[in-house]
This record gives structure tokens, sequence and C-alpha cells, in this order.
């Protein structure tokens, strides 16, 4: 009994030999490699539509046509500004220039510059210029009403009262991201003054935008 059997034609019989050490993977353990697979995968769809977006980009560093040296000084704030897209605060018409009175204080608004371009610039991160908005006059000048013509533009004025003899800075940050656009763009901020010679200005930021 304790011999191989033979088959009929004398062959040696055939033996079966299980694979030592091999286990099967449970439904379990595949299942788990998939969720974990489908995670990586959604995680880094994530990563590359912020890289895109440029959340990981460095913040805007402003610019600034001139030197500091030759502006006036910066007037201590005083009920600092923050201008957006808001319709209601552009007039229908705009007040028309007056001359300025004699033998009274009045304020004078003085821009060295009222208009930057910021070049071709990528979709990827903000830009930013800062404009000087100064007071030449003998009078408190006195800014108001400040507000953007896109959503993609915010202004940031230092202080809205600007003492004879100082200035306050306009910071005007454009998101090139904010909308699908290529190619050249405008932007404008106005704002309101109680200068009578300049009521209502204007400043105008332009560049070419490309992806």
């Amino acid at each position: 009994m304790g011999r191989s059997r033979r088959d009929k034609r004398g062959a040696k019989p055939v033996v079966k030999l299980s694979r030592l050490g091999h286990r099967r993977s449970s439904p379990w353990s595949n299942r788990l490699l998939w969720v974990a697979g489908g995670r990586m995968i959604r995680l880094a769809l994530v990563g590359l539509n912020l890289w895109d977006s440029g959340v990981f980009a460095e913040p805007a560093t402003a610019s600034r046509t001139e030197e500091l040296s030759a502006l006036l000084p910066l007037a201590e704030p005083e009920g600092a500004l923050t201008g957006i897209h808001d319709v209601e605060l552009i007039p229908q018409q705009t007040p028309a220039p007056q001359p300025a009175p004699s033998g009274v204080p009045v304020a004078q608004l003085e821009m060295p510059s009222a208009s930057y371009d910021f070049g071709r610039i990528s979709t990827r991160g903000n830009v930013a210029h800062v404009f000087a908005v100064q007071n030449t006059g003998t009078a408190d000048l006195v800014v108001s009403n400040l507000v953007t013509s896109c959503g993609c533009t915010i202004a940031e004025l230092s202080s809205s009262v600007i003492p004879p003899g100082q200035r306050a800075d306009l910071s005007v940050v454009f998101d090139p991201d904010f909308h699908e656009v290529q190619g050249e763009v405008t932007r404008l901020v106005w704002f309101a003054t109680n200068d009578p010679t300049q009521p209502w200005v204007e400043v105008r930021i332009t560049a070419d935008v490309w992806s």
C-alpha cells in the first residue's frame, strides 16, 4: 500500500505540488489599493488645479514709477479707502471742473503719473502698481467714491484725508486670471475729490495678458 500506483502505460504518477508560501490577495486588499490609488489621483489633480490658479505664486510686489525722494511725505492714515467694482459709486454724469476760488484755502490734487503699463504678463499671479496722490494746495484734500471698472481690479488708498504738502499712496492690484482674457486689456480706477478743478479723477492701467 505504500507504493505509488502506476497507470496502465507504466508512467510515473503525476504529483501536484502546491505553491508553498503563495497567498492569494483578498478582495478587500484589492479594493483598498483601488481606493488609495483613486485618492492619490484626485489629490494630484487638485494640486495641478491650484498650481494653475496661481495660489502658490508669491504675492505681487508693487511697482512704482517715481522715486520716493521726489514725492511729498506720506500722510498719516486717516480714513483709508478700499475700492472695488461698484456701479452705484460711479456717477451717471461726472461733475464738471470748476475754477478754484481765490482768497480762501483750497485743496489741489497733483499726481505725477495717472497711468501705468504692466507690459506682457502671465495669467498666473497678480500685478500691482502704486500711484502717488499728492496735495499741493492749502487745504485738506478729501478723497471719496474710490471705485474700479472691473471685479478683477482692487484699489487701496492709504488715507482719504491728505493734508497740504503731503501725499497718499494709491495701490492698484490687477488679477489677470479673474476673467478669461487674452491680449491687451485696460482697467480704470476712479475717485472723487474736493479739488474744484479735479472733482473726478481717472487712473488707468494696461497690460498684455498671455497664458
